[in-house]
C-alpha cells in the first residue's frame, strides 16, 4: 500500500507564485523548488522524498531516507530553524 504525503509552498508558474519558490541546484535556470511530496510503500525500509517544480512532482529529482534516521532529520531541521529564529 502506498502512503504518500506533500509539502507545498508554490504551485504553478503565475506570478503571483514566484517568489515563493526556493531554489533547487540545477544546470537548468527554471529550477524552482515548490515542495516536496514524501511516500513510501508499507513494505519499504525507507521513504522517497521527490522535489517539486513549477510543473508539480518531478519524479526524476528525489532522494531517499531510511526509515531509523527520519526522526534525527526532523530534529535537524527544527533545530537549525530555532537557530535561524533566533538571529532574527
Amino acid at each position: 500500500m502506498l502512503i504518500s504525503e506533500e509539502v507545498v509552498w508554490a504551485k504553478g508558474r503565475k506570478a503571483s507564485e514566484v517568489d515563493k519558490y526556493t531554489t533547487w541546484y540545477s544546470p537548468s535556470p527554471e529550477c524552482r523548488l515548490g515542495g516536496f511530496t514524501i511516500s513510501t510503500y508499507t513494505h519499504n525500509d525507507f521513504v522517497g522524498v521527490s522535489a517539486h517544480s513549477s510543473d508539480g512532482e518531478c519524479n526524476a529529482k528525489f532522494f531517499q531516507i531510511p526509515l531509523d534516521k527520519i526522526e534525527d532529520f526532523c530534529k535537524a531541521l527544527v533545530r537549525v530553524k530555532k537557530q535561524v529564529d533566533t538571529n532574527h
